[in-house]
């Protein structure tokens, strides 16, 4: 019979498709998860990869243990959270998952008061795109993400949304969208070239929809693989960009998110490995708000499992959802006891 440590190997090799980066993954060497499944395909019979070029395919076969798995490995992460759970003890841990700009804006900061005022609570940062962060809730590896934009529907996923983050235009600093107006239109935003990110990036399915708005299509000019590197393209004069607010963040703070007019002149910084540094020469740029004919934002959802979550994951939820709720909106009333680590939720 197969193991739990074994299945957890393969999903990683699932996920990455690639024994090297499942390895890292799951903090083996190479040749060890290489044995691992083909330990698990001689117990199963039946080949689970196709090995292609230093590439994995799924098989049948391995494609009907994934989801096996997954069940599997979810259900004992569930057992060992109840029994470990217990309602005078809430420490234990949070593991939450989300793209970098919503690790960086909401889970990190949230987390670090959460920490603060739960010492006993371990929490682990997970830095995923939105497929892969809807794609460890469902999993069971972590408890809670944040993506922007829906995912795909899966009724095995509570989705919420929690705020909306609204476009601003992104350019150099002196360039002539900085010398106008307080809102870039659409008719102005036509006359400057664009820096995009890549096809499939959420932020480019996001521009692509608001281009479908725009009188004019601007010509696009150039394409990066990530923010970071679209704010150094951005900064040297390349074009001009769009993306949500919350791009703009940075780190440690909660942006106002209500699509107030505000002008700024940011450093951009980016997020690795959960550890924020900034960069050698980080990029200068400016950002003005982009007036849309719908007038909203890109949703961020929060993501949690349809089971009922521990005390302390409850808690840290609460907290996400009070800090991205508008100051002008009613709040729950929530009363927090912190006294011999016990926390009270009221609603």
């Amino acid at each position: 019979m197969f193991q739990l440590r074994q299945l957890k190997i393969f999903i990683a090799a699932v996920e990455t498709l690639s024994f090297t980066q499942a390895a890292k993954r799951v903090h083996l060497s190479q040749p060890s998860v290489t044995e691992q499944v083909r330990a698990l395909e001689e117990t199963v019979g039946q080949p689970l990869f196709i090995r292609q070029n230093n590439r994995l395919q799924l098989t049948p076969a391995g494609e009907k243990l994934a989801v096996r798995a997954r069940e599997l490995l979810a259900l004992a992460d569930d057992t060992f959270r109840e029994v470990r759970d217990n309602a005078a003890d809430p420490a234990g841990t949070i593991r939450v998952a989300a793209p970098q700009t919503l690790c960086t804006s909401i889970l990190l900061p949230q987390l670090l008061h959460f920490a603060a005022t739960h010492p006993d609570a371990q929490v682990a940062v997970q830095e995923r795109n939105s497929q892969a962060t809807a794609q460890a809730v469902l999993n069971g590896t972590a408890d809670l993400g944040l993506v922007h934009g829906w995912p795909a529907s899966d009724a095995n996923l509570h989705v919420e949304v929690i705020t909306r983050d609204m476009p601003v235009v992104v350019f150099s600093l002196g360039h002539p969208l900085g010398l106008s107006s307080d809102v870039v239109t659409q008719d102005a935003l036509a006359a400057f070239p664009l820096i995009v990110t890549m096809e499939g990036c959420r932020y480019r399915e996001y521009l692509e929809a608001l281009l479908q708005e725009a009188p004019a299509r601007p010509r696009i000019r150039g394409v990066a693989d990530s923010v970071p590197a679209l704010m150094q393209m951005v900064s040297a004069g390349l074009g001009v960009s769009i993306l949500p607010r919350m791009a703009m963040n940075p780190a440690g703070t909660m942006p106002d998110l209500s699509g107030a007019v505000t002008r700024s002149s940011e450093t951009a910084s980016g997020l690795s490995g959960g550890v924020t540094k900034p960069a050698e020469t980080p990029p200068r740029v400016e950002w003005r708000p982009l007036a849309t004919r719908s007038g909203e934002g890109l949703p961020i959802c929060l993501l949690t499992p349809p089971r009922q979550p521990a005390s302390h994951v409850a808690a840290f939820i609460q907290r996400i959802r009070l800090a991205a709720t508008p100051s002008d909106e009613p709040m729950p009333a929530v009363h927090v006891q912190h006294r011999a680590g016990r926390v009270a939720i009221a609603k």
